[in-house]
């Protein structure tokens, strides 16, 4: 069962008549549609399955209970078992065997490690986190432990952001879970209209752009840097429809339930600066593993120590903020291997942008300089396109390396780049290459038109929804009406899952 599957309608609409009917049992129905609904989208017997949430579930709720009993380095040692247990789970069902592969090859053993190749447990990278994040949470004594089983098991197995977040502090869930939601008519036409346009970015724009991609880079020897250069472009917008477009679908789904989720995009592709650009990204992603991880540590006593210890080498004014850099590295490496445990999703995931990050603070005191010599307008609309473009250049190179698929294929396509810098095709000769037809070139530039008006009401704070809900009735039917004709008649279903779900 996938989120464009008949099936997951079926689900939802089974899920939504139960929970506004038997409104007692609300969270016990979540709960229960939630549990069936990650067995079903699962690639493993349900009793594995059952069995690793109940343990999830186990291990967070009694740990949970043990930390706040206790105290001194009893808590502590709770906490880091809890945690020791949760990642192991995570490390051998997610990373085992492609770090133990490499250490296979490097060492040239001749070990037999095809047991650790387990098939893909899809979420557990999003429910191990939120699980840490509850019981670091109480650790922290930011509220009590859960008495309830339930409301610990459906905010951690809550199923629209199972799979694919977004992230979530149980803080900003319990309360919702605990109230009786009486059916509200605008909740659920807010909610349909939320999924309508993420199916309308998933399947009429993101497999449109990823088409383009796919040809070029299963066939890059074929292409010239220019044709390249415009794929990777393309991988930009495909996955960015593709995740918020997931992103949309996931939020309305809850809206209907009665249940709001934090924002996971805020106008990415407005961003002036690399450090902007990945707080509008994925932001509870990035904002879970800065104030779990990156805070805690930047604070701590090694970091601390190795921060004074680079001052007395380089100086007072330029180690002010060794401490800073060194934790940031750190959160980087985690990002990186949350992602995967390949070298290039490591390199696209953590390296590149932590030295982009890293490289664009250093250079800001030599980046107003240049301001001031060559007396810039920095109020300008030409200086803010200028940043925004060169912002997204400066990400593509970490989507580069995701859609070359390997390191390998990284310095082979850069070769070939440079060696075919040009080539001319006619745009019946792009229409065959690509697979594609004149309507489809027309749906894509439709497409890029419509992302652009709805994240600049999103960049100026407001939403396309708001902008609908001030039109003339007749308008926002008639623009309904269109969203769902295209969907039904140029959506491309079943073309493939979400790029994220892989995580």
């Amino acid at each position: 069962m996938t989120l464009t599957s008949f099936y997951f309608f079926v689900f939802l609409i089974v899920t939504l008549l139960a929970y506004y009917l038997v409104k007692p049992l609300q969270k016990y129905i979540l709960l229960a549609a939630s549990v069936y609904f990650y067995l079903q989208v699962s690639a493993y017997d349900w009793k594995v399955m059952g069995g690793l949430m109940l343990g999830m579930v186990a291990v967070t709720y009694l740990g949970a209970l043990g930390i706040e009993k206790t105290a001194g380095k009893i808590r502590t040692l709770i906490l880091g078992v809890c945690i020791t247990v949760i990642i192991a789970a995570l490390f051998l069902l997610k990373y085992a065997f492609n770090l133990f592969s490499v250490f296979v090859s490097l060492f040239h053993w001749q070990a037999d490690i095809s047991w650790l190749q387990f098939a893909a447990v899809i979420g557990i990278s999003y429910y191990a986190l939120s699980a840490m994040g509850y019981l670091v949470d109480v650790y922290w004594e930011n509220y009590g432990a859960e008495r309830n089983p339930v409301n610990v098991g459906l905010f951690i197995f809550f199923f629209p952001q199972l799979i694919s977040g977004p992230f979530t502090r149980y803080s900003e869930m319990r309360e919702q879970f605990d109230t009786r939601h009486t059916l509200d008519y605008d909740q659920i036409t807010h909610g349909m209209r939320r999924m309508a346009w993420g199916y309308f970015k998933k399947l009429v724009i993101s497999e449109r752009f990823g088409l383009v991609v796919s040809a070029v880079y299963t066939n890059y020897g074929d292409h010239s840097m220019v044709g390249i250069v415009g794929a990777t472009l393309c991988y930009a917008i495909q996955l960015y429809t593709d995740f918020s477009g997931c992103m949309d679908i996931i939020m309305g789904c809850a809206q209907m339930f009665g249940i709001t989720l934090p924002e996971n995009f805020r106008a990415p592709f407005f961003s002036e600066s690399i450090q902007e650009f990945w707080q509008r990204w994925h932001i509870t992603l990035g904002t879970w593993f800065k104030d779990y991880f990156m805070y805690p540590v930047q604070k701590s006593k090694p970091i601390q120590r190795a921060g004074k210890a680079i001052k007395k080498v380089i100086g007072k004014k330029k180690g002010k903020r060794a401490p800073f850099y060194l934790s940031m590295l750190l959160l980087w490496i985690l990002i990186g291997i949350w992602h995967g445990a390949t070298m290039y999703y490591f390199v696209a995931s953590a390296g590149i942008p932590c030295v982009l990050l890293i490289v664009s603070d250093l250079c800001q005191p030599l980046f107003a300089k240049m301001v001031q010599v060559f007396h810039i307008n920095t109020e300008c609309a030409s200086w803010h396109w200028f940043r925004r473009v060169r912002t997204l250049l400066l990400v593509c190179i970490c989507w580069f390396v995701v859609c070359s698929g390997s390191m390998e294929n990284v310095g082979l396509i850069l070769q070939h780049m440079f060696a075919h810098p040009w080539s001319y095709m006619t745009f019946g000769g792009f229409l065959e290459t690509y697979g594609m037809t004149a309507l489809d070139v027309l749906v894509m530039a439709a497409g890029v038109v419509l992302l652009y008006i709805t994240d600049r009401y999103i960049y100026e704070g407001t939403t396309i929804f708001k902008v609908m809900d001030q039109q003339n009735y007749l308008i926002r039917v008639a623009i309904i009406y269109v969203e769902l004709l295209t969907i039904l008649f140029l959506g491309m279903v079943g073309s493939s899952a979400f790029i994220y779900f892989q995580f």
